[in-house]
């Protein structure tokens, strides 16, 4: 699977992708309790059948001011070309809501992977391999899998892929060679998969940076 954030990763136009690749249709209604019950459906307009689609909803106040954020987990995968239906409770009540994709995944396969991580190299990533036992098991336990992740070390921003299951590798690169990665994924029309925040990395088992 490859999963994707929703507002960091932009067109040349500067509309989120996941506004590109995802439509959301809702109402809100209060459920008892203190709660508000948000129901509606996410229209996936790509050609990848999406997973682990998660959901930010938000509080709006009366002058339409986001005043707290939640995110939830749909449950369903929504179809390629498709839609699929979510229910969800949010605490407290609120004038207004905001729901929106936060991050997805879309299933792959092998091929796919590769296409992916052969654009990471052409754009200048670095491959470093799982080379020690201690580097494969730090490896085996990063999530997401297969995902560009933006980390930041001595003040630097990289971006960071790790792929456990086919190349036993991280891929890691610098901030522009990121946004090459993304020109090459527009003008190809491939997905490459963009996550928020990256679990269980071993800084100092990688070294050395770019």
């Amino acid at each position: 699977m490859i999963a994707w954030p929703a507002g960091p990763v932009a067109a040349a136009d500067d509309v989120p992708l996941a506004d590109r690749l995802f439509r959301v249709e809702w109402t809100a209604g209060a459920s008892g309790q203190g709660q508000t019950r948000i129901i509606g459906y996410v229209y996936n307009e790509s050609d990848h059948d999406a997973t682990n689609v998660q959901l930010r909803i938000s509080a709006l106040d009366a002058s339409g001011r986001t005043v707290r954020s939640v995110i939830k987990p749909m449950g369903d995968p929504v179809p390629a070309a498709g839609r699929a239906f979510f229910d969800l409770q949010v605490p407290n009540t609120s004038p207004s809501y905001q729901v929106e994709v936060e991050s997805f995944g879309f299933i792959d396969d092998p091929w796919t992977t590769q296409r992916t991580e052969h654009l990471l190299v052409a754009a200048g990533f670095e491959m470093k391999l799982a080379d020690t036992p201690e580097k494969l098991a730090n490896l085996s336990t990063m999530t997401p899998r297969r995902t560009l992740v933006p980390e930041e070390r001595d003040n630097r921003l990289y971006y960071v892929y790790a792929d456990p299951d086919l190349c036993k590798c991280l891929y890691v690169g610098t901030s522009t060679q990121y946004e090459q990665a993304l020109q090459k994924s527009y003008a190809s029309d491939q997905s490459i998969a963009v996550g928020q925040e990256l679990n269980a990395l071993a800084w100092d088992l990688w070294v050395p940076w770019p």
